[in-house]
């Protein structure tokens, strides 16, 4: 992880973690919440209980800790320029200020891509609507300096328990470490998250974040997007860019723009949601209550918080259940109402929608501005994190000329089916848990209660493997479709915790930086000062380093490392004595003998270049 005092360099711009200046800011006053779409929350939320909530977890979160610091942050999230990039100019235009769009800020800001960030509202927002990020999520998060800073506001490694109408308990899933170094889930408190990434993008002076600016139209001229803007004065602006990133919401303006239609269905279910500050229930567990009568989940939040979830029942008044002798009936079988510290309720559907192409010239769509999904899988956020890392470092290779334009449609060819597959699976998980039928509750109950036990299945539910993984089998990857093994190509590589040869310890990316890598499993004879004199290898500025998996009396003449952990087990089995190829957001690209490394480099700059 680069430090945060020192600057560093990451592609072609030089990253500092200074703050802006402070003539550039302009403080507009409190910071007020942001108003939920209806593609969120049917009905309003109670804008009293809302600001109390956010007075109490920044007192709880940042005013004690940080001081004097938070005030200033704090005045960070208002209008005004907070670089001297022109606003007339940029190389990517990102209308949306939520997690998906300032993790590409971040991302493209650490590689020295000039970027704008817009966002109609007037700030981050102050309503928890995400309330899960992955470990894929995570693991971008620490790549871009702020892991540190969110690890510190989460619930990490959150597990999962489901109770019967009985009240046993039908299967547990504890929270764990996954493969990339992280907990599997984290629960977090999205204003923070936002805030935390808002800070992020303020290192950056390639970067700039614009809040009260309304995007109003596009035009894509083929060699540049010319965007429509309404400033925070009511003054049209426009702004050039080389591209422009839709991550503004379920309701995106971008979309509406194109004209891209989104299908699916939506689910006229609706949920009560309840957030609770200074629960009585401090367990890092998820816990569902799948009672076929009404199905309810308890989440556990930061800040000593917790989110309760209650299933409206056919012919229940969504306005009438948010009151307090209605909420007081729902809490009857677990809380006494009185002692409650309602910070937020409010009144949910859940959409199961796509759009079928993702992109439209030199515009794309991201997270929930290209796919709504149910929240049974915890995916919303991080579908579009995957989105913003897939994408970005394309750009970036499209920026320093590496790459062509056309490289930039395998954003969609690699996104698409994962996306479709895991909005199936939340759905399938949805119908699952929150069947109202008895007999159904019954089998149903019976039967995770015996997969959770049995041995060849008991991983599959304990480890959550069947959320779906990105497996790529097309776009930017070189398989080898006749290799009779399996193989890690196409996958995320795994992130052991790893001994250098300078003698310390660190997870892998610390090591492999922000770029391309190659890695030499147990290749001790490989000299990758000679294998990478290959042009197209210097071009893509590839870092080489040698996994040890054993001791090996053979002297290395470059940088290598040794797992420390299982981590790596499978991949060095399956690929001991290869090379592989990884790409910036962590997939391998390519497993080649050392002496193929030559015909990979010529392989790879085709597929880039093309």
């Amino acid at each position: 992880m680069p430090s945060r005092r020192a600057g560093h360099r990451a592609g072609t711009g030089r990253v500092g973690f200074s703050r802006a200046p402070q003539h550039s800011r302009q403080t507009i006053g409190p910071l007020r919440p942001r108003q939920l779409s209806s593609d969120h929350c049917r009905f309003g939320q109670r804008e009293r209980e809302t600001r109390r909530w956010a007075r109490e977890v920044r007192r709880q979160s940042h005013v004690r800790r940080l001081g004097r610091e938070r005030s200033q942050s704090l005045r960070f999230l208002t209008l005004g320029d907070h670089h001297s990039v022109p606003f007339d100019a940029t190389q990517v235009l990102i209308v949306g200020a939520g997690p998906t769009g300032l993790i590409a800020a971040n991302i493209l800001g650490l590689a020295g891509v000039r970027a704008i960030v817009i966002e109609r509202n007037t700030s981050t927002s102050e309503i928890p609507k995400g309330i899960y990020i992955d470990d894929e999520f995570f693991r971008t998060l620490d790549m871009v300096g702020l892991g540190d800073e969110v690890s510190r506001h989460c619930v990490s490694a959150a597990g999962v328990t489901y109770f019967s109408r009985f009240g046993f308990c039908v299967t547990r899933v504890k929270g764990f470490v996954t493969q990339n170094g992280y907990g599997n889930r984290s629960a977090i408190w999205q204003p923070e998250l936002e805030g935390i990434m808002v800070r992020g993008a303020a290192r950056l002076t390639s970067v700039t974040v614009r809040f009260g600016q309304t995007l109003l139209d596009l035009d894509d001229q083929g060699s540049v997007v010319v965007a429509g803007i309404l400033g925070d004065k009511g003054v049209r602006q426009e702004i050039r860019a080389d591209y422009v990133l839709g991550c503004d919401g379920g309701q995106s303006t971008v979309r509406k723009l194109l004209g891209i239609r989104m299908v699916g269905q939506s689910y006229q279910q609706p949920w009560v949601v309840v957030d609770l500050l200074n629960d009585i229930d401090p367990s890092p567990f998820s816990k569902y209550f799948v009672d076929p009568r009404r199905p309810t989940d308890s989440i556990p939040a930061p800040f000593h918080g917790r989110r309760f979830e209650f299933m409206l029942l056919p012919g229940e008044d969504p306005e009438v259940m948010l009151k307090d002798r209605s909420l007081r009936r729902l809490f009857a079988p677990f809380r006494e109402f009185d002692s409650l510290k309602i910070c937020r309720r409010a009144v949910y559907t859940f959409h199961a929608l796509f759009v079928r192409t993702m992109r439209k010239g030199r515009v794309f769509l991201l997270g929930d501005a290209a796919h709504l999904m149910p929240p049974f899988g915890a995916s919303g956020m991080n579908s579009g994190h995957r989105d913003a890392s897939n994408l970005c470092w394309k750009l970036v290779a499209v920026f320093q000329g590496v790459a062509s334009r056309a490289t930039l449609e395998t954003y969609e060819t690699e996104r698409l089916d994962h996306t479709q597959a895991t909005i199936n699976i939340s759905v399938l998980l949805g119908r699952i848990v929150n069947t109202r039928s008895v007999v159904l509750a019954f089998f149903r109950d019976l039967l995770f209660w015996f997969l959770s036990r049995v041995p060849p299945t008991r991983g599959y539910i304990t480890e959550m493997r069947y959320i779906p993984r990105v497996l790529l089998r097309k776009g930017l990857v070189v398989s080898d479709r006749s290799r009779p093994t399996p193989t890690w190509v196409g996958r995320m590589i795994p992130q052991p915790e790893v001994l250098a040869s300078s003698g310390s310890t660190a997870l892998l990316d610390n090591h492999l930086g922000h770029g391309f890598g190659l890695l030499a499993v147990d290749c001790p004879a490989l000299d990758f000062t000679v294998a990478l004199r290959h042009n197209f290898w210097k071009v893509l500025g590839v870092k080489g380093i040698h996994v040890v998996s054993a001791r090996t009396d053979r002297p290395l003449r470059d940088a290598w490392v040794t797992p420390v952990d299982a981590r790596f087990r499978e991949l060095v089995r399956q690929h001991r004595g290869e090379v592989l190829l990884i790409r910036p957001d962590r997939y391998v690209a390519a497993a080649v003998g050392p002496h193929e490394l030559g015909s990979l480099a010529e392989e790879f700059e085709r597929l880039l270049r093309s």
